[in-house]
């Protein structure tokens, strides 16, 4: 079984090569018979490869399209965790189908929604598809879920590119997940293997000691096995960290009452009470462990979200450069550095002088073999395209100028519209009764008690737009305000039932009009299904649990993978 990637399946064919080399001289080889199962779709050309080396009749190809895995409460996926590079690095769609099979088993099982809301072009893409393949629905009366929210990457790369601020999503910056599964390793985690090895303070022989003798761990990430982590996983990390701290002191001093203990109540206490505390001791002390091991790889933390804030409100874009640029000579850091730098271009702009400059550096750092890099990030929107320094020296002059104060980006612009920047006035969330003060509180425990809005998970400093949308849809009494909402950003879709499809604008002039149609606002069914084309992360889905339990909703968020911000920039390097 593999996955449906080109370069492993031509490395399987030069395997079984050998294999069918050496066993030429056997009589029974075309009694032989090789199966491979590709996950989620075996390509025409797959068949092609076969008969190019020699492999047709020998090689039986399989495709096995798995749907949705429960990860966790309200965490579904569909672990392809090539789809974000195959859509937005390489332009490749040939895994939709798969993915748009996968959800109409969803609709199969739990109905069609009244409505789908959808916003990027792949996401019209993978609705055409569910249109072809045609209603395979139960009957509307037995709906599970009252709308559909399903959301292209590129539309919101913000909140992959900044840090959360959240437990669940620190463990998957720092560890390496598989299926709902971190392995807690020191020596090998996703942040020591891409920072230099000279900027870690240790020499590589001491470090390959240390991993042979250290012997990693793992956490489920899902609330039923794992309790600790069921109790803690959105909260604040500040306060995870000592609340951690205070549960192994507490388990020690319930041990120690072993001691004080008379023969027959130590008998009944070690028959009864010792072998859970026992399990929820080893919990505790692999959620302890992994808390240290975060906190000792992101280092200055506080630094880190005070320029993020500053890079989102576009404050000094000369001097966030510099400190940029400082960060990737005392850090290090291969991916995490370019996150900043493409988090500094969504939000404030980079000239291409500034980019070739800081490719410079950054090649120097990290060897030139790098430099497509920049190119595959500039086709996925997330930095301007490198040009030539002769092209480049042109716009030397135009870059030196100030931009206005009033002048905003793009993003902002949209921002500012769907209220996603708390550092803006009159940024009240959609479904949210306070505002984001309580949540940008520099105390951890007190902004964890009071969670009134969804930029909790980046500290107070911006909300996830699939939690916003959701808000807006669950917040919506009908088309008129939904239109009022969302008329000035391009590329909503409204998707109705009966195939047809309308802007927000259009579908509330179609009401006025049509004598048959009803409005489908406010939705009855106050359950939504979200799907995040490209990698969804634990702060959307922890912004989405919040908004679920102030609007008295269920909120559902389904993905290809759970990626966090190092994933999507790593992905830029498999070239």
């Amino acid at each position: 079984m593999i996955r449906s990637q080109l370069g492993t399946f031509q490395t399987l064919m030069k395997q079984m090569q050998t294999l069918t080399e050496a066993d030429q001289q056997t009589p029974d080889l075309a009694m032989k018979m090789y199966h491979i199962i590709c996950v989620p779709s075996c390509f025409t050309y797959f068949q092609t490869l076969l008969e190019q080396n020699g492999l047709w009749g020998l090689v039986q190809l399989h495709h096995y399209n798995w749907d949705f895995i429960y990860l966790d409460e309200g965490v579904l996926s569909l672990e392809l965790p090539n789809l974000y590079e195959c859509l937005y690095l390489h332009g490749n769609t040939s895994s939709l189908p798969a993915v748009a099979q996968s959800l109409r088993l969803l609709q199969m099982i739990c109905g069609q929604p009244s409505m789908i809301l959808s916003y990027g072009s792949h996401s019209e893409r993978l609705l055409e598809m569910l249109k072809l393949l045609g209603n395979a629905s139960r009957h509307p009366s037995s709906m599970d879920y009252g709308a559909w929210l399903i959301l292209d990457r590129d539309k919101d790369y913000p909140s992959s590119l900044l840090t959360p601020a959240i437990y669940a999503g620190l463990l998957l910056e720092v560890f390496h997940q598989r299926a709902g599964e971190i392995t807690i390793d020191k020596s090998h985690n996703k942040i020591s293997t891409q920072r230099i090895s000279l900027l870690q303070g240790q020499r590589r022989e001491e470090k390959e000691e240390r991993k042979g003798a250290a012997q990693s761990s793992s956490i489920k990430l899902n609330s039923d096995s794992d309790e600790i982590y069921g109790d803690n996983r959105y909260k604040h990390f500040a306060q995870v960290s000592s609340l951690i701290r205070g549960q192994v002191k507490a388990l020690g001093l319930e041990l120690q009452k072993l001691n004080d203990m008379q023969l027959d109540e130590m008998h009944d206490y070690v028959a009864r009470k010792l072998p859970k505390l026992t399990e929820l001791k080893a919990k505790v002390l692999r959620h302890l462990n992994a808390s240290e091991v975060v906190i000792q790889m992101l280092g200055n933390f506080r630094r880190l979200q005070t320029l993020e804030e500053d890079i989102l409100n576009n404050v000094s874009r000369k001097r966030l450069l510099t400190e940029i640029d400082e960060l990737l000579t005392t850090d290090g850091q291969r991916y995490n550095t370019l996150r900043l730098l493409c988090l500094l271009y969504l939000c404030a702009g980079i000239s291409p002088e500034e980019l070739q400059t800081f490719g410079r550096n950054y090649c120097n750092m990290f060897g030139h073999r790098e430099l497509p890099v920049f190119q595959q990030l500039a086709r996925a929107g997330l930095l301007p395209q490198l040009l030539a320094e002769k092209k480049a020296a042109s716009t030397k002059l135009l870059s030196q100028l100030p931009l206005p104060k009033f002048q905003q980006t793009e993003f902002q612009a949209n921002a500012n519209r769907l209220r996603l920047l708390t550092s803006f006035a009159d940024n009240q969330p959609e479904g949210s009764p306070s505002g984001a003060s309580a949540a940008r509180s520099s105390n951890a425990t007190s902004s964890a008690s009071q969670q009134s809005c969804p930029s909790f998970v980046f500290n107070g400093t911006y909300i996830p737009l699939v939690a916003q949308l959701c808000s807006i849809l669950l917040k919506t009494q009908n088309a008129d305000e939904l239109a009022t909402k969302l008329a000035m950003i391009e590329g909503f879709q409204l998707h109705l039932p009966n195939d047809t499809s309308f802007t927000p604008k259009t579908y509330a002039a179609h009401l006025k009009t049509s004598a048959t149609d009803q409005d489908q606002f406010p939705i009855t069914q106050r359950k939504i299904f979200v799907f995040i084309v490209g990698g969804a992360n634990y702060a959307e889905i922890a912004a989405c649990d919040l908004v679920a339990k102030l609007t008295g909703a269920t909120i559902t968020v389904g993905t290809d993978n759970l990626m966090a911000g190092s994933d999507l920039i790593a992905a830029a390097f498999k070239h």
